[in-house]
């Protein structure tokens, strides 16, 4: 009784380690919603997973094959049971969690093959299951620290649920081959490589796939921006030409306006002069662009979101002047682009005022873009990053990471802030 109680403790430590580890990625690799959680549904959720697994222990215990095969898929998922509780989980998330636990099982696997070299030898397989997830958990935290300190860039991409699934049979599958391997009585030390081959070349297609993916999206998401406000600026030129076909009109009217004028005031019509010249000025405003910040993109930019903004009665002001020539393009429509975007969002769920306030502060060398708006609470976690509230994440949820790269690509950064339900955005360029 006292070895399967060992054997049975050594499955709870496994699944509290893979508990661990998958909150850890949730939370600070994949950055998933938060959300608030019922202390009496984690509580059930907690004992269902020691009941699912004190059942797999005890038909693996007793060599019990059809229930253990029963209850297996069931161990793939445990974790998405509590998981659940604490974060917006979709499907994709759910095969994330079945890929990980097979992970861990092949890494501990793998641990289990080159035991024999070291002359240290477990029957209890579950203890090597321990040991994978050990493993990744020191990867994990060594890859986080990595991240905050700006060293490396580390993406999981939010793959769908078949491409985890594929991988997760995958290394079942090849999990099982090793095994078998190991079993196998006479073992030549050139298996050992041939195996080592496969393990690395499996995890590497993997991983690229992974990191491909991510940057495939994020091409996707750049293009999709540029194509739209390229039609954008467009729409905004063709309104300049039609304001400049006003002016010109108008410019040919004025000999008559003045003629007008002159009359009305020769007769002492004086009040309906003023009406006149009343009427006048709300035809030269209308004339006029509401937004000259001396950078043809920006105008452009700011005309199409503020026609967005008007239909939500959001009130766009701004102030100051955006360079034309240090700051390309390109990034000009990826960092003002993203953080009106972010900042209409924002107003878009609240109620009250709603005022959007921008501010561009150009030196010699040093361009500061300042946005400031209402907002719900924001939780900004490592740094500068928060968690994006659309449902499609994988199109989403790079606008933020683009414009602190355009603002390191100027050797400059990107800060946010959020106090007393104000939401603010500082993006700082260093030009040479």
């Amino acid at each position: 009784m006292g070895e399967m109680v060992k054997f049975t403790l050594t499955i709870l430590i496994w699944a509290a380690l893979e508990l661990l580890n998958i909150c850890i990625l949730f939370k600070h690799v994949l950055i998933l919603k938060r959300k608030k959680n019922n202390i009496v549904s984690v509580i059930i959720e907690i004992l269902l997973i020691i009941a699912i697994l004190s059942t797999y222990a005890y038909c693996s215990w007793n060599n019990y094959k059809t229930m253990e095969l029963i209850i297996t898929p069931l161990i793939f998922v445990k974790s998405a049971i509590l998981m659940r509780s604490f974060f917006y989980l979709k499907w994709r998330h759910v095969a994330f969690i079945a890929f990980f636990v097979e992970l861990a099982s092949f890494t501990g696997l793998n641990f289990r093959l080159i035991t024999p070299f070291i002359g240290w030898n477990d029957a209890n397989g579950y203890v090597y299951e321990v040991i994978g997830e050990l493993i990744l958990l020191v990867i994990i935290v060594f890859v986080i620290f990595l991240r905050k300190k700006s060293i490396i860039q580390f993406w999981i991409a939010e793959l769908p649920v078949v491409d985890f699934l594929i991988f997760t049979v995958l290394l079942f599958f090849l999990s099982i081959w090793e095994a078998v391997a190991y079993l196998t009585e006479k073992r030549p030390f050139s298996l050992y490589v041939f195996f080592a081959v496969i393990v690395v070349c499996t995890l590497a297609t993997i991983i690229r796939t992974i990191i491909i993916t991510r940057k495939n999206n994020s091409l996707t998401y750049i293009n999709s921006l540029l194509e739209e406000h390229m039609q954008q600026a467009t729409d905004y030129y063709n309104q300049l030409i039609e304001q400049e076909n006003q002016t010109k009109k108008f410019r040919h009217d004025i000999k008559n306006i003045l003629i007008a004028l002159h009359s009305m005031v020769r007769e002492n019509q004086n009040d309906k002069a003023l009406l006149y010249i009343e009427d006048l000025n709300e035809v030269c405003e209308q004339l006029k662009a509401k937004y000259n910040t001396g950078n043809f993109i920006a105008d452009a930019i700011l005309s199409a979101k503020d026609t967005r903004a008007a239909m939500q009665n959001i009130n766009i002001s701004f102030d100051g002047y955006i360079p034309s020539e240090k700051v390309k393009d390109v990034d000009m429509v990826i960092v003002l682009s993203n953080m009106l975007d972010n900042a209409i969002e924002a107003c878009e769920k609240i109620t009250g005022k709603k005022d959007i306030e921008i501010k561009s502060i150009l030196q010699k060398k040093m361009w500061v873009l300042y946005i400031k708006n209402p907002s719900e609470e924001v939780n900004i976690i490592n740094k500068n990053h928060i968690v994006t509230t659309k449902q499609e994440k994988m199109l989403h949820g790079f606008g933020l990471n683009n414009i602190e790269r355009v603002a390191q690509k100027y050797n400059g950064n990107m800060q946010l802030a959020y106090k007393e339900g104000y939401f603010s955005s500082k993006i700082t360029f260093i030009f040479d």
